[in-house]
């Protein structure tokens, strides 16, 4: 294998779906208490996988959401309006303000932890998610989905192996790559593969099914996952 990584970091960027304080008036109609309990409001199931992970595994370096994604989306880089949703369009400027920095904060506190590692050792990142089982009117046909950049050589053979070695410990489990969504698209792994080689840095986003995770338990999951690593 071509990159071998000595540190292990975790994100889990829609772990909770839980609003600040100051923006709760915007989120007090009945529609939008209900959508923050769906898998709009936060990434059901994935921040229990995320600490089950993190006992395992004992990473380097650690990090969750504290907020919802429908006040701001911390998977979301380039444009600011991305990563704002329907209810946080009309906030006030110092709102908004507050937002990026908490934003920021989370953004900027796992990179500097990421340059300060690198500069002795190589850095595994798995950024830990969810996703609905259906999506307008489809099924989607995974349990797991590995996403990756596969213009990256490296990334790409240790999703792969990851792959074989999942469905080897449990044949009947559906891994698919680069689903149900790219891994090269907008994302935090994206934000990072454009600051470090992949010689140093590989960052995967784990988009656990939902259904799935409803049926097993966190711990289990988090085991399997953290068994079949190719390292």
């Amino acid at each position: 294998m071509s990159f071998m990584p000595n540190a292990i970091f975790l994100s889990c960027e829609h772990a909770s779906n839980a609003i600040p304080p100051f923006l709760s008036r915007y989120f007090k109609s009945r529609e939008a208490q209900k959508i923050l309990k769906t898998h709009r409001g936060h990434d059901i199931g994935a921040a229990d996988v995320f600490w089950e992970l993190a006992k395992i595994l004992r990473p380097t370096y650690a990090i969750q959401g504290a907020y919802s994604r429908l006040a701001i989306d911390l998977n979301r880089n380039s444009n600011k309006n991305h990563r704002y949703s329907e209810f946080t369009e009309g906030i006030s400027p110092l709102e908004k303000e507050h937002l990026e920095g908490y934003y920021h904060g989370y953004r900027d506190s796992f990179l500097e932890a990421v340059q300060r590692e690198i500069k002795k050792s190589a850095v595994l990142h798995l950024a830990i998610h969810s996703f609905t089982p259906e999506w307008n009117g489809e099924i989607r046909n995974a349990d797991v989905g590995i996403l990756y950049d596969p213009a990256r050589k490296a990334e790409s053979e240790f999703a792969k192996n990851w792959q074989r070695k999942l469905t080897g410990q449990l044949p009947q489990l559906r891994v698919r790559l680069n689903y149900p969504y790219l891994g090269k698209t907008d994302g935090h792994p994206t934000a990072l593969r454009k600051l470090f080689s992949d010689k140093k840095y590989l960052g995967f986003e784990i988009e656990l099914n939902q259904g799935w995770l409803k049926k097993s338990k966190p711990e289990i999951i988090a085991k399997l996952l953290a068994n079949t690593l190719p390292l």
